[in-house]
């Protein structure tokens, strides 16, 4: 299995423009109509460390991301803070399309791991998956 060597926020971003333009298909998306619904994901059965609770208790606190569309470069820079620490794993769908933007769920695990363990690295953007139609979550 092919293993990620390097993640900081730029890497982070491209992977997550990399992953949009899977889910679009043959339409483009201008990056400033982009939004993301953060939908934080608990894993009952996973272990926590204090990074992890930091990113579940504060930075996606119900508070902070709850009923809020944020743009790419919020995104980056609230998941990806403490790069090369990033969500081991998130899966990015197309919600819908309102107003001119297209807005997209983010469905993020809250456990941060360094970029050797991330998953989804065999879709050459990790930790992102494409979720379409087509995939099943």
């Amino acid at each position: 299995m092919e293993k990620v060597r390097e993640m900081n926020k730029t890497i982070f971003r491209d992977n997550l423009l990399m992953t949009i333009s899977e889910v679009m298909g043959k339409i483009s998306a201008d990056e400033n109509d982009i939004r993301f619904n953060i939908i934080p994901v608990y894993e009952k059965d996973k272990s926590f460390n204090d990074l992890d609770n930091t990113m579940r208790l504060v930075l996606l606190s119900e508070k902070n991301v709850g009923n809020k569309l944020f743009t790419l470069d919020e995104t980056v820079k609230l998941v990806a803070w403490n790069s090369p620490f990033v969500p081991i794993w998130i899966n990015i769908s197309l919600n819908r399309k309102e107003e001119g933007k297209i807005i997209f769920d983010f469905e993020t695990s809250l456990r941060l791991r360094k970029p050797s363990l991330l998953r989804n690295a065999d879709t050459g953007h990790a930790p992102f998956k494409a979720v379409t139609n087509n995939t099943t979550k």
